[in-house]
């Protein structure tokens, strides 16, 4: 048994019409669900959100809210209204180029952050927030940030001297700690406001770094986070079924075992988009990997194989079942 299991959910802002996707989700046997709410949802549809995330709850799924794109720092595709409107706090690439991502280490961006943290917590219903994917820009490419002047300053009474144009190991290590510190106050953050709230961290599967996180262990280790999480998805990579599982359990069970050294929740992701034809069944497969590992959370990214948009599998329909079979079997 899998005792959560959910999907994440974006696109619809009317309650009316959200209840029968809800319903719908619980059908397939989720008793969470991931609401995937971007800055320009926030500002713009904030009573419905609201009443979205009552909803949810009404229904029996226990709401969570991702910050999505927030900053772009923070993993998701809709743009950062807050990255819009500051020509000042941008990453910097290695060459000095600017990149569309604020800084994690502005001091404005995470002000807004944990304005907005608090607002909704206080505002909603929502029983966690999602740190989705914390990363610094331009990762995959040599051309690392962030060498802004921001991270400059910082790096001078830091470590000492001007950052390198080289990702030496003083860099990787000056970089790691600001983006565990950066958790860390918002999930303080999170617990000032409301000690009820759950924090769920889910970290990128790579070694690269690049990224900026790659020990887990010193995210597991945050006191305030409460879940530890990570998407081993494979689908968009040149693994084949067997390469894509055996990774899947990796770092799958990477995650749990530092997740139950630190006493926290374990969550693993299921890619339910860009699912390629005659592949949907490695989803049960890694449905049953999940539950053999001993998971607390499974989710799937996103509702119904991400019909119609960008992100859609080659058949959405035929993923949203195997999704609803594996979650119906590991509910019991």
């Amino acid at each position: 048994m899998i005792d959560e299991r959910g999907v994440s959910y974006y696109g619809i802002a009317y309650p009316d019409r959200a209840i029968l996707d809800f319903k719908e989700m619980a059908g397939h046997g989720c008793n969470a669900v991931l609401l995937a709410v971007s800055e320009f949802d926030w500002w713009f549809w904030h009573d419905n959100i609201v009443d979205l995330i009552k909803t949810a709850k009404n229904v029996g799924l226990k709401p969570y809210v991702d910050l999505w794109g927030w900053g772009k720092t923070l993993a998701g595709e809709p743009p950062s209204l807050f990255l819009m409107r500051s020509l000042e706090g941008r990453q910097r690439g290695a060459s000095g180029k600017p990149y569309a991502a604020m800084c994690l280490n502005s001091d404005a961006f995470r002000d807004h952050l944990k304005t907005n943290i608090e607002t909704m917590i206080i505002d909603t219903e929502l029983e966690g927030l999602f740190w989705d994917e914390p990363h610094y820009a331009n990762w995959h490419d040599p051309d690392w940030a962030c060498t802004c002047p921001i991270c400059q300053n910082l790096y001078r009474e830091e470590v000492g001297g001007d950052i390198p144009s080289e990702l030496t190991g003083k860099v990787i290590r000056f970089r790691e700690d600001r983006a565990v510190g950066f958790l860390r106050e918002l999930s303080v953050k999170v617990k000032q406001v409301d000690k009820s709230v759950d924090v769920i961290t889910c970290l990128l599967p790579t070694k690269n770094p690049l990224i900026g996180i790659t020990d887990w262990e010193r995210i597991a280790a945050i006191p305030e986070i409460d879940v530890l999480g990570t998407d081993p998805y494979y689908f968009h990579t040149e693994m084949n079924r067997e390469e894509g599982l055996r990774f899947f359990r990796e770092q799958g069970q990477h995650c749990i075992s530092l997740a139950k050294k630190y006493n926290k929740r374990s969550q693993l992701w299921l890619m339910a988009f860009k699912v390629p034809k005659g592949r949907e069944g490695e989803l049960l497969e890694a449905a049953e990997i999940a539950a053999e590992l001993g998971t607390d959370s499974l989710f799937a990214w996103p509702y119904r194989g991400a019909e119609g948009s960008y992100m859609a599998s080659a058949d959405p329909g035929k993923v949203w079942a195997n999704i609803g079979d594996a979650y119906r079997r590991h509910s019991v």
